[in-house]
């Protein structure tokens, strides 16, 4: 009994640890921002400020909030309302796939190193009219 018991207190300890190792601390804070300090009540953000993942956030009409989580900077911009951890996860970047800019770069670079146009929907559309014969 004594040795479940331990065993227990040492698993909840352990996670306990876990769950607290990183906070979401608030770097910086432009217009009306402002978080649930209890059911129903809501508070302004301050700079400074360390919230936790489960805080629900609200950005008014042109704010946005600077997060800090672990070294990573996030901003959560205007008209959002989640929790933290929620609104920080949906304003990270997506990982791995590759970049708009990327691709422009490696489609805009011939051979010979000189940089070409980049085609365009309108382009492409305008090229395809030509592989068929119009009759007016």
């Amino acid at each position: 009994m004594k040795k479940l018991l331990a065993l227990l207190l040492v698993l909840f300890t352990g996670t306990m640890l876990f769950a607290a190792t990183g906070s979401y601390v608030v770097e910086a804070v432009v217009g009306n921002v402002t978080y649930e300090a209890a059911p129903g009540k809501f508070e302004k953000v301050a700079v400074g400020q360390e919230l936790s993942a489960s805080t629900v956030l609200k950005t008014g009409l042109n704010s946005s909030v600077d997060i800090n989580f672990d070294g990573k900077k996030i901003t959560i911009k205007a008209k959002q309302n989640g929790t933290v951890e929620s609104l920080y996860v949906a304003a990270a970047p997506a990982k791995g796939g590759l970049k708009m800019q990327s691709i422009a770069k490696t489609n805009a670079q011939n051979t010979e190193g000189v940089r070409e146009g980049v085609a365009t929907a309108s382009s492409r559309a305008s090229e395809a009219k030509e592989d068929f014969t119009w009759e007016e």
